[in-house]
């Protein structure tokens, strides 16, 4: 099966799987002249606009942050040169951008985003969002300290380590065959006319093809049967993995979960490319005829999912 690159995917960093465990590396690398710093601000990015695109705007470190409490997290290195994250609270109103920059939420920026850089901002926010999060030991509750980068923060109490988590989360469009036509559902919340795959967080010692079946079932009622995986897709809000996958409908029949889904229904192949032919149609946007439907943007691997079986590739 061919790599298909969704968005947030493709991160083009060496993330130093090996170096970063010296941290006298790591300190010469925060020292460097030719290392930049990327500072968020409340999660948010210094983003210019480069060609009619978003780029990230890279800084330099300001002489007396507060590394201690807010540390400079390793993303890697690009052409040797190391590439950091940072809480903007180390040095506030310090690091030096450029006239053209200005602090950008991930959601809005990621469609106009250049595809490396949001690779990498899908790293970076993730990264730091549970570094904020997680400052105290889960087993003694004493404070707890980054190492190695960033990788992991050790308690300065006790020897455990504790290491940034991946939620992994499986997200399907269910095929029928025979009739030509894909189930899709929408929750309560969503703006009207809204669908999209069904999906749901792998549980404890449960598989990619057993959660499908599992969440499928119990959102929409459909026997979800030869699943088979399509891409995948880091989401870094706050920090899940999309598995993306299709599989074949081994029932017809919906009855579907009305405590987790406000609808959920079988589309036809034309009535999915009348959706995918109308800009206005992605995530409800205005302009969109009432009753009809609505999709996820490409920023979304539903989007990607669904445009597949669409287009016959699935």
């Amino acid at each position: 099966m061919p790599e298909h690159r969704n968005t947030f995917a493709g991160n083009p960093l060496d993330r130093e799987a090996a170096r970063r465990r010296d941290e006298e590396w790591v300190g010469t690398q925060l020292r460097d002249a030719s290392a930049e710093f990327l500072p968020l601000r409340s999660l948010t990015f210094p983003m210019r606009q480069v060609d009619g695109g978003m780029r990230l705007a890279w800084s330099r470190l300001p002489v007396g942050a507060d590394i201690d409490r807010h540390p400079a997290l390793l993303l890697g290195t690009s052409n040797g040169a190391a590439r950091f994250a940072i809480n903007e609270a180390a040095a506030p109103g310090q690091f030096e951008l450029s006239d053209d920059a200005s602090f950008m939420d991930l959601r809005a920026a990621a469609p106009v985003l250049d595809g490396d850089d949001a690779g990498i901002a899908a790293q970076a926010r993730a990264f730091l969002d549970w570094h904020e999060r997680h400052q105290f030991c889960a087993v003694c509750g004493a404070p707890t300290e980054a190492v190695q980068g960033g990788i992991s923060r050790k308690c300065r109490s006790c020897p455990a380590e504790h290491f940034p988590r991946t939620d992994p989360v499986v997200i399907t469009v269910v095929i029928d065959t025979e009739r030509d036509r894909c189930l899709l559902g929408r929750q309560a919340s969503w703006p009207a006319g809204m669908f999209s795959a069904l999906a749901g967080f792998i549980d404890h010692g449960e598989s990619i093809e057993d959660a499908v079946r599992r969440e499928v079932a119990e959102e929409s009622g459909i026997d979800a049967v030869n699943v088979r995986y399509h891409s995948s897709q880091p989401w870094p809000f706050p920090s899940s993995l999309m598995i993306g996958c299709h599989a074949d409908a081994g029932s017809a029949d919906i009855n579907y979960d009305e405590w987790e889904m406000d609808d959920v229904r079988w589309f036809t192949r034309d009535e999915i490319r009348d959706s995918l032919e109308q800009p206005a149609a992605q995530l409800g946007q205005p302009g969109l005829p009432e009753g009809a439907l609505s999709l996820p943007g490409p920023m979304a691997i539903a989007h990607t999912l669904i445009t597949a079986w669409a287009d016959g590739t699935a």
